[in-house]
């Protein structure tokens, strides 16, 4: 199937620009990546589906990427809302050394980044409806070149793209928007506070803010309309492998308290995690394989041969078929205030096994919506969280002892902001958490679960307000505390996932 792209490239010009060097793989540290993550975002709307922009509640969020190649490159940006249903995906061609940004409000509402390129080398062709494309870097226009070719945004040039519209509508030029109706009423509803959305039963029409979810960010080989959550985005090469992208996202608001910024959270891909083995078997209590960041999407192994080497003995495309990219933790430290005058919030991303949308018999298919009225009331495994104060007295809720007394579900969605007030904790005014997101009772064993915590300080002034990282308590990202080796479909247990050698991706 590889071998089915028609372009060949050139191995060494290619991995010189795909790879960053001295990057540490299984754990999270700011460098170029291959998939960034903005764990939550927020944005407010009036109930005409206008911008709620100015006025002490207004919210929005900026996101900024980055290329840090000389290369051009394609990102594909995926939005999903608080139980993992994508809710809208577009392409966005970044050309060498470039940046963009983009209001999440503006996006939601239809005003798509378009990367401004100089497209003298491309000739002037026009779609099958006489749309001309001249300017558009995607492979339906067939002068648009390949790199190492100058100008090469597209890295192949699928002849069995992930949909089967990809090389003819697939784009990075976007008309103005908004959106139309329908559309634009299923992506903003699908993303408020109340558990309606396109998939699980429909919307009604009824906004409630804050506007919130996750976005990833993916370096793609092709533009597509696919997403990480369709198996045929890995097994046709849309999804791609350089370590390219850095970026960042700042949380603003109308009145100006609180202006928070982090950055992106950098996934990088490397060869040395790709798996041979079976596809994830969610019919089982535990998988087969590694864990790496979109593993609970793929349905098919990766190629034999690929090698984490420098120069590269195969081209980025060569080695996809599954995800190669470093998983996130499951245990986290994180500060927090909760006087009179400053209070702090969770800002939690967390992936199951299997998405929250998904129906929990193992089977891993959407269930019925027309006889179930329960698929929106699913909720995360429980997080075990203990909360100590400054003089070590603690308070536990979660998966713990008697008589540790706690709420059913603690962050039951898979991105959430949360006051700390919403939990039990030692009475005194400023303290630590240690959170264990890891729960054997989860779909799949908990094996392939995931999380990632930053947390914030609100006063009543800016100088009030921070935004932190939380500090990540797991060893390695790759096999985090208490996630059992699982064993294979025979039930032999094998010896303990390889972890990478802690070298760099690129020459030192």
């Amino acid at each position: 199937m590889k071998k089915a792209f028609l372009t060949c490239l050139a191995v060494v010009a290619l991995f010189a620009i795909a790879t960053s060097a001295g990057a540490i793989t299984c754990t999270i540290d700011q460098r170029p990546a291959a998939t960034l993550l903005i764990p939550y975002f927020q944005a407010t709307f009036n109930p005409d589906l206008t911008i709620l922009g100015t006025g002490p509640t207004a919210l929005d969020t900026i996101v900024t990427i980055g290329n840090a190649s000389s290369a051009p490159m394609l990102a594909h940006v995926n939005v999903f809302n608080d139980r993992t249903e994508l809710v809208l995906d577009f392409n966005i061609a970044l050309t060498g050394f470039d940046i963009q940004s983009f209001s999440v409000a503006s996006v939601l509402r239809g005003f798509l980044p378009v990367t401004p390129v100089n497209q003298s080398h491309v000739a002037e062709v026009k779609d099958s409806n006489q749309v001309t494309i001249n300017g558009d870097v995607c492979q339906r226009n067939s002068s648009a070149p390949v790199f190492p070719n100058a100008g090469g945004y597209l890295r192949v040039r699928p002849a069995n793209p992930a949909t089967g519209l990809d090389n003819q509508l697939a784009t990075v030029s976007y008309p103005p928007g908004p959106f139309q109706q329908p559309f634009l009423g299923q992506v903003i509803d699908s993303l408020d506070v109340t558990p309606d959305t396109n998939t699980c039963g429909g919307v009604d029409g009824t906004i409630t803010n804050p506007i919130h979810g996750y976005i990833t960010i993916d370096h793609a080989n092709y533009c597509n309309l696919s997403n990480p959550s369709d198996p045929n985005y890995y097994k046709q090469d849309a999804i791609g492998m350089e370590n390219n992208l850095f970026g960042d996202y700042i949380y603003i608001s109308g009145s100006g308290v609180p202006t928070l910024g982090f950055p992106a959270v950098s996934i990088e891909a490397d060869a040395s995690l790709a798996d041979v083995t079976a596809a994830p078997t969610l019919a089982s209590s535990t998988t087969p394989g590694r864990r790496t960041f979109y593993r609970r999407y793929v349905t098919v192994a990766d190629p034999a041969g690929c090698a984490n080497a420098f120069p590269a003995p195969q081209n980025a495309f060569d080695c996809g078929g599954g995800d190669q990219r470093e998983p996130l933790g499951l245990k986290y430290a994180a500060r927090w205030f909760d006087t009179s005058t400053i209070t702090s919030f969770f800002e939690v991303w967390r992936a199951s096994s299997v998405p929250s949308i998904f129906d929990v018999d193992g089977r891993g298919d959407l269930l019925d919506l027309a006889s179930s009225t329960t698929i929106c009331d699913t909720s995360e495994p429980t997080v075990t969280l203990v909360f100590f104060d400054e003089d070590e007295n603690t308070t536990t809720q979660g998966v713990c002892p008697s008589p540790c007394k706690a709420p059913k579900f603690n962050f039951p969605l898979e991105t959430q902001r949360t006051q700390v007030t919403a939990f039990s904790h030692p009475n005194w005014p400023a303290g630590w958490v240690s959170m264990e997101f890891f729960n054997n009772t989860g779909p799949v064993g908990g094996t392939l679960d995931q999380a990632y915590v930053t947390y914030d300080f609100d006063g009543a002034s800016a100088f009030f307000n921070a935004g932190v990282t939380a500090a990540q308590l797991d060893p390695t990202n790759c096999e985090p505390l208490l996630v059992p080796v699982a064993p294979t479909a025979g039930g032999v247990t094998p010896t303990a996932p390889v972890i990478p050698t802690i070298v760099g991706t690129g020459p030192s």
